[in-house]
């Protein structure tokens, strides 16, 4: 079974140890969502992985809907931190223009195991369609999506810059179109059931491609 990992800062004017039940809750629950899914997922059962009482739970989510949020920020975070540190490794060793080989060498460092991914693209997947069906979850996940996207955007930013490269469409729509082709490249691998998700050729061939046709020269 995977687990998030999940690490929650402390905020202001919440004391450590509210902070730590926080992050106790969102790591059970991360658990238990991954095993039954977020909808029919039983606050008590997330209470009781986590060790405290239905009590401690709604005086810090009001609902499992605001702490798949919690979640999801961390998640995101997480994963750009870890993007990040993996187009900054493949720069490093590139020559200026040779994104096909940045981002085959940053794709494939930036692709988690298997059984973390899948389960997180479930969660996520089943999260949004909630989100379209209920007005209500439209507008807080939509804020939430846009954080990424923007961190995202100044990972892409930064690394075209390494290359002398820059952007032939907004850092948005390119971001919108990356995101979309990693998360089809997830689904399409989920459901062909293939055996070695880190070498699809979405990542090795479509992904570099797209970039070529999104980027030019800086000069």
């Amino acid at each position: 079974m995977a687990t998030t990992g999940v690490s929650l800062e402390t905020p202001k004017r919440m004391t450590r140890r509210r902070a730590e039940t926080r992050r106790r809750v969102m790591a059970a629950a991360y658990e238990v969502f991954a095993e039954t899914g977020i909808r029919d997922a039983p606050v008590e059962l997330i209470c009781e992985r986590a060790g405290f009482t239905r009590g401690a739970f709604y005086s810090n989510f009001a609902s499992k809907e605001e702490l798949f949020l919690a979640i999801y920020e961390v998640e995101m975070r997480e994963r750009a931190e870890r993007l990040r540190a993996a187009v900054e490794e493949a720069a490093g060793r590139a020559a200026p223009g040779s994104v096909d080989e940045v981002l085959r060498k940053a794709g494939l460092l930036f692709m988690e195991s298997l059984a973390a991914d899948e389960t997180w693209y479930l969660l996520n997947a089943e999260f949004r369609a909630q989100a379209l069906r209920q007005p209500d979850l439209r507008a807080p996940v939509a804020a939430a999506e846009r954080r990424f996207h923007e961190t995202l955007a100044d990972i892409l930013h930064n690394l075209l810059d390494r290359l002398e490269m820059r952007l032939t469409v907004d850092p948005h729509s390119a971001v919108v179109a990356i995101v979309a082709l990693y998360e089809t490249m997830l689904e399409r691998a989920i459901l062909d059931e293939l055996p070695d998700k880190a070498d699809s050729r979405y990542l090795t061939d479509v992904l570099p491609r797209l970039f070529t046709a999104l980027t030019t020269a800086s000069r």
